[in-house]
Parts: structure tokens; C-alpha cells; sequence
């Protein structure tokens, strides 16, 4: 089988592009398996084993114009990595897939939105003010997400598959209005979410692989037991596919088997085939 460093599904060039995959390979802030950034290259090789059709969907991607630009450069402090993400992004038209690196990376990604409902998929609650000494820490991406809701750049933040965090944490979404829906309430019934978004047009979805049961995901940086079925994702997107703009997959630790890897993969393609069925 040929494999080349790009994702398999790339076929056009970033001008002509209607998607843009582009990996940020940082993972500067993990605090129990490091590895994430290398995840883009490896879900990159993974892409090589799936088939550019999707069943669920009946949507041949070969029909797509997709571009892999490669990684944004991580040298230095996030700041930087901040500033060369929003460069980047400024510079192309195109539905932007972002293949981190830590979900700290998906704050770098949701500066070049407004107006956007930010719904993310996470086993955690990231709303820690800071952890290990940082505010720009994995742990608290949704507090420093929810610090642009305050200033009204975004309209919502909105968690799913939760179940995890601290007292504090869940106690400061209980005050400050965050939607929290946790795993239990998700795992025999999705479809009642949708009426809970069905108020946002513009939506920026943002996926941490430890969202899904580590039987799944084994290879995440902060696997937590009791968690989604990847078919819940599928019916998350078919739902609301013609309203995301935007959309990082993220936590992905590189495993041995390339299992999580592989559904990194099969998720970003289905993510597509889902937008594209929707048009």
C-alpha cells in the first residue's frame, strides 16, 4: 500500500481548497501521557487505510476538494503558536480541520471565529483557571474559551460526554451558565441535544478523543472510563452538518495498534462526507 506524509483524502491545492486539513503538533502542557504531538502524522498514515467512501453517509470524498498544508510550526511560546495559527487561517477561505497537539490548540483555532456556538466533545471539564503554574493549559481550555463568551465574541459554550473534573470546576459552570451534558445522560439517546442547538447557526466543533470510551480510544493522554460510542459522533454531525464552520480533533496519544488513530481518521472523513451530504 503506498502512504505518503499528507492525508490521503488531499487533492487539491490550498487555493481551490473547500477543505483545509493542517495539523498543530503541540503538546507543551500534558499532564499524564505526553505524545499528541504526534498525532497529525500519525493520523495522517492512518488515512491511508481508509476508503475515500462513506458508507454512513454515500459520499465519495474523491468528489471534495481537500488540501493537507501541513503543520503550523510550534516553536516557541503559545503566544506564537496563537499568532501563527490566526496567520494561517486568515490566509484561506476553506472549512478549516485542525489535528492537534493538546486541546489547548483549539483556543488557538476559535480566535478567528465570532459569533459561533463552541460545543465540544470532551470526558473533561478544562475549566480550571490555570494547572500546573499555566493558564494556557490543557486543563483549562474551556475556561479561557468561556472568558470570550464573557466578552461577547462567541454566542454559547456548550460541553457533551462529560465526566470528569472537580467540584470547583463543575460548581463555576453551574453559576456561569454552561451547558454541561455528561455521558450518562448521552448514551442510549442523543437526539435530544439537537433541540438544544437547534437555536445556533454557526457552530464550532471541537473533539477531544478522550470524549470516547478508552475501549475505542485506548491511545489519548488522559483516557477516562464510561465514555461515548464513536456512532454518537456519526449522528452528532449528520444532524448538524450544515451548521459547523469549524472543527479541531484533538488528545489523540499515538497507540501501537494505531487504533485511536485510525479512528481519528475515519472521524475527520466521515466529518466531511457529513457536510458534504448536507449541501
Amino acid at each position: 500500500m503506498h502512504i505518503d506524509s499528507y492525508f490521503s483524502l488531499s487533492n487539491s491545492t490550498l487555493d481551490k481548497a473547500e477543505y483545509v486539513i493542517f495539523g498543530i503538533p503541540y503538546d507543551a502542557t500534558q499532564s499524564f501521557k505526553p505524545g499528541s504531538r504526534f498525532a497529525p502524522n500519525a493520523i495522517r498514515e492512518a488515512s491511508w487505510n481508509l476508503e475515500s467512501y462513506s458508507m454512513y453517509f454515500d459520499f465519495d470524498l474523491s468528489f471534495s476538494k481537500i488540501y493537507d498544508a501541513g503543520n503550523i510550526n510550534v516553536d516557541g511560546d503559545f503566544s506564537q503558536i496563537q499568532e501563527r495559527t490566526s496567520d494561517f487561517l486568515s490566509k484561506t477561505k476553506a472549512f478549516p480541520i485542525a489535528l492537534g497537539g493538546e486541546h489547548t490548540i483549539s483556543f488557538a483555532c476559535l480566535q478567528n471565529f465570532r459569533n459561533v456556538c463552541y460545543l465540544t466533545l470532551d470526558a473533561h471539564l478544562d475549566l480550571r483557571d490555570e494547572f500546573d503554574g499555566s493558564r494556557f493549559n490543557h486543563a483549562c481550555t474551556v475556561r479561557r474559551v468561556y472568558e470570550r463568551y464573557e466578552k461577547g465574541d462567541i454566542e454559547r459554550v456548550i460541553q457533551l460526554g462529560v465526566r470528569s473534573g472537580t467540584a470547583e470546576e463543575r460548581d463555576f459552570a453551574r453559576k456561569k451558565g454552561i451547558e454541561v451534558y455528561y455521558a450518562w445522560d448521552l448514551m442510549e439517546d442523543i437526539d435530544w441535544v439537537f433541540r438544544r442547538l437547534e437555536n445556533y447557526d454557526r457552530i464550532y466543533l471541537s473533539l477531544d478523543m478522550d470524549v470516547f470510551d478508552p475501549s475505542y480510544a485506548p491511545g489519548v493522554s488522559t483516557p477516562e472510563p464510561f465514555g461515548l460510542n464513536p456512532i454518537h459522533f456519526l449522528r452528532l454531525v449528520e444532524e448538524l452538518a450544515d451548521r459547523i464552520v469549524g472543527f479541531d480533533l484533538v488528545e489523540v496519544v499515538p497507540d501501537s495498534n494505531k487504533i485511536t488513530q485510525t479512528l481519528a481518521a475515519k472521524l475527520v472523513c466521515e466529518l466531511i462526507s457529513a457536510i458534504e451530504s448536507s449541501l
